[in-house]
């Protein structure tokens, strides 16, 4: 007489929909980064770098903090208003708008 087991079955815990959730939420909190404050050195050597985009119509491939996450603009700018601090740029045919105090990091491609 054998006695049937059920084997690694008995080992797999049962998870409800909200435990799976929750920890998806948790996983997605702890990716998260936090935005770096910049000193005023790298400010003028984002600023310059903008600028010389736009002056010669290059593309520049913008790192953007987005909610926590990090997140890639390849585009080239349209124009530049230093009063609201915002960068107008073009992206596929479409106009885009980013925030000066929202960008990680500046890379012009030549």
């Amino acid at each position: 007489m054998s006695i049937k087991d059920r084997g690694m079955v008995k080992w797999h815990g049962f998870k409800m929909p909200e435990h799976v959730e929750g920890l998806k939420e948790m996983w997605i909190e702890n990716q998260k980064i936090k935005m770096p404050i910049w000193d005023e050195n790298q400010i003028a050597e984002f600023e310059q770098l903008i600028r010389y985009a736009k002056d010669y119509n290059l593309y520049v491939d913008f790192t953007i903090y987005d909610d926590g996450f990090e997140k890639k603009m390849l585009c080239c700018i349209k124009s530049i208003d230093q009063i609201k601090k915002e960068i107008k740029v073009v992206i596929e045919n479409r106009i885009d708008i980013i925030q000066f105090d929202k960008i990680l990091n500046v890379l012009v491609i030549d």
